[in-house]
């Protein structure tokens, strides 16, 4: 169950938010706006590259997931650049449920390169053998 701040707490914040967005907004006359600017959407996680024989591949739990068509899904995880690692899903379908199991690992052609130590939200493409319909998706334990 998901608790929420007292509405005193929601109103403050509310409040703070307002200020702090409205501070700078306008630009001062005959300043330069053409610097670099904010994105003006959500950024996309990149998508890992899935395959087997990842370097010492470790099984990860994933967030969440949305379905791109009727046999392909996107599974959230949280994994290092998609330049040095990549994933292995693994899937089990039923009438029922479809389960999902995502391992990620160093990709071999990254061994010997230098990799950021960073943790991003990535994405990990499933594809499914029928199409998801109703059923549930969930992690396979």
């Amino acid at each position: 169950m998901r608790m929420r701040p007292p509405l005193p707490l929601a109103a403050w914040l509310l409040a703070v938010v307002a200020a702090l967005s409205a501070c700078g907004s306008a630009a001062e006359p005959g300043s330069d706006t053409s610097g670099v600017r904010a994105p003006t959407g959500p950024t996309r996680p990149d998508a890992l590259p899935t395959r087997s024989g990842l370097i010492d591949a470790q099984v990860v739990q994933w967030r969440d997931w949305r379905s791109v068509d009727d046999r392909t899904l996107e599974v959230t995880v949280t994994a290092g650049p998609a330049d040095c690692y990549g994933a292995e899903p693994e899937v089990t379908e039923s009438e029922t449920a479809v389960r999902i199991r995502i391992r990620v690992g160093l990709l071999p052609e990254a061994a010997g390169k230098e990799c950021l130590a960073i943790a991003k939200e990535s994405v990990v493409p499933v594809q499914l053998t029928s199409a998801l319909g109703n059923r549930k998706v969930e992690p396979l334990s």
